[in-house]
């Protein structure tokens, strides 16, 4: 399947325009009414459909023309490129900057999923795109929107605010950047994971594998009490351990978005058999009655209530899990809470101790 669009490169060239206009019109009609960063969110929304739906050379144009319709139209003095302020130079060129960066991301993500879609899965991945655009595009114009608004505040308020209120607004625009990359992070994660990720495996200690997570997630999970539950005697498990610490990092991200400060959350393991059944358990509300399968579903999310995501990080897990011949599970407990389950194969023999030392120490 051609990451190329449908239609010739003098047509995307038009439409792209055809978007800058319309944005520009919309922005006419109302820029009496509304603030002007908001109008910087409606050209950047276009320059993301644009990118999702056409060329990357149509993307950059229309990058480009709608930065400059942005200045003319919207930035005192309107409807002429003078400025009035030399910060909006500053706010330009990052508004610029941004709207290059979501069309060279989005073609990137484009060009990961194309390098093994088929022509029997090609209505499927149209599907997948539009739910992408649908499911995403929030999450991405929200963090922008942030950013945008605390930077022009810096610019245009330097002079007039203390320390505290420029380090508030500067860890804002550090804090949206770094849920911007997350989100970027996991579309770019499950298109790796779906194009057939080779997993290196090694024989691993999960109880590091978990420390690592627990350390990597202890801004998000704040005030929550971790605890873990892992027999001393528990056998080394041959996986990759980096995929793994990603499944307990996302687990862990979860349960911190659905649970209220100073709840409890519980990981366990015990080895069955040939099989590793690892345990994740909460006191929240857990899972929506009905839709505990539904819940590994990309881009599925159940009652939000404002809770920011994507609904990639649970499909993330389900696919970690399966590249290493496993099933996880969700369900509710009988106390309350949510329980996500994970069964991994425990396959032959570890090394001696020794050789795992000394492959730890290289």
């Amino acid at each position: 399947m051609s990451l190329q669009s449908s239609t010739s490169p003098i047509v995307d060239c038009v439409i792209s325009i055809a978007v800058v206009g319309t944005c520009t019109v919309v922005a006419l009609l109302l820029r009496n009414r509304l603030e002007t960063a908001t109008f910087a969110m409606l050209y950047l929304l276009g320059v993301v459909v644009v990118a999702m739906r056409l060329r990357r050379s149509a993307a950059i144009l229309n990058a480009l023309l709608s930065v400059t319709a942005f200045h003319y139209f919207c930035v005192p003095f309107r409807d002429s490129f003078v400025l009035e302020n030399s910060n909006y130079v500053l706010t330009l060129i990052a508004m610029l900057v941004v709207a290059l960066v979501i069309s060279t991301l989005t073609f990137k993500i484009r060009a990961q999923a194309a390098q093994v879609l088929s022509s029997q899965i090609a209505v499927e991945s149209e599907r997948t795109r539009n739910s992408l655009l649908s499911a995403v595009s929030h999450d991405i114009k929200t963090p922008l929107s942030s950013i945008y608004g605390a930077a022009t505040s810096l610019l245009e308020e330097e002079d007039r605010l203390d320390k505290s209120e420029r380090h508030e607004l500067t860890q804002s625009i550090a804090d949206e950047a770094e849920r911007l990359n997350q989100v970027v992070t996991n579309l770019l994660e499950m298109t790796r994971l779906e194009e057939g990720l080779d997993i290196k495996r090694d024989w691993q200690p999960l109880e590091e594998i978990i420390v690592s997570a627990l350390t990597n997630t202890k801004k998000l999970l704040g005030s929550r009490i971790v605890t873990t539950n892992i027999p001393s005697d528990l056998p080394l498990i041959y996986a990759d351990g980096v995929l793994l610490e990603q499944l307990f990092i996302n687990l862990l991200e979860n349960a911190a978005k659905y649970t209220p400060p100073e709840s409890r959350i519980g990981i366990s393991a015990v080895s069955h058999g040939q099989k590793l059944l690892v345990f994740l358990r909460d006191n929240g509300p857990g899972f929506p009655l009905g839709q505990e399968r539904q819940v590994f579903e990309k881009f599925f999310r159940g009652k939000t209530d404002g809770i920011r995501g994507a609904g990639l990080g649970l499909a993330i897990c389900r696919a970690i899990v399966e590249r290493h011949q496993g099933v996880i599970s969700a369900s509710n407990s009988s106390t309350g809470g949510a329980t996500i389950t994970m069964e991994l194969p425990m396959e032959g023999a570890p090394p001696p101790v020794q050789q795992i030392s000394e492959t730890s120490l290289r």
